[in-house]
């Protein structure tokens, strides 16, 4: 059985940077870490996929409908989802429902009806 790893030119290449440049440094002469996209100035905030929500209305097959996000206050409080799978008939008053994002569209997961 071979012993070792295979590294690609481009990762070879890094290994050696890397090793050129802390070669001189003191054991334990700083903390270093490998910047991610997940931390520092650059990083995104984590984008919410799944939210509840409130609507009003019956809501039909392939049709959009603006629903309310529950527990959010500030604005904009409002995203328009895309009903793909059932017929969801009018709620005595405001209907419950679970939406998700796939991209840049919200799209309705289930509904709620208290009739």
């Amino acid at each position: 059985m071979a012993e070792g790893f295979l590294l690609g030119p481009g990762l070879l290449s890094q290994v050696r940077r890397t090793i050129d440049r802390v070669d001189g440094d003191a054991i334990g002469s700083g903390y270093r870490r490998i910047p991610t996209v997940l931390e520092g100035e650059d990083a995104l905030p984590a984008a919410k996929v799944f939210r509840i929500c409130t609507f009003t209305g019956a809501w039909a097959i392939n049709s959009t409908k603006t629903v309310t996000l529950k527990y959010q206050t500030s604005t904009p409080n409002t995203a328009v989802a895309t009903n793909l799978f059932a017929d969801v008939p009018a709620p005595a008053s405001n209907g419950d429902c679970a939406i998700a994002r796939d991209g840049t569209a919200w799209f309705l997961i289930a509904a709620v009806c208290s009739q």
